[in-house]
């Protein structure tokens, strides 16, 4: 869970996950929160804030198609994290930059 949060927070956080992963029928794999949160916060302050629901979106439906497909899941997450992580890092360069 992540640090900055009180514990108050993080309660009310795992009561959160535990509750959309119930409705949606989610099954209890690991979850990176501390990955995905980094990256949330970095596509924020990297491109504009209605980027990180943008974001968190592709991302679950990337890593879902690709579970279907048979690929394992961390790996495709890892894998597409680190991708997302370099677009936001050349979306900080200047036009002349890129």
């Amino acid at each position: 869970m992540p640090e900055d949060l009180s514990p108050a927070e993080n309660e009310i956080l795992e009561r959160w996950i535990t509750t959309v992963r119930g409705a949606l029928d989610v099954p209890g794999t690991e979850l990176p929160l501390d990955a995905v949160l980094g990256l949330s916060g970095r596509v924020a302050h990297g491109t504009v804030r209605p980027a990180v629901p943008a974001t968190a979106y592709l991302l679950g439906y990337h890593v879902g198609r690709a579970a279907a497909a048979g690929e394992d899941e961390q790996h495709v997450l890892a894998r597409a994290l680190q991708t997302v992580d370099g677009l936001v890092a050349a979306a900080r360069r200047t036009p002349e930059e890129n």
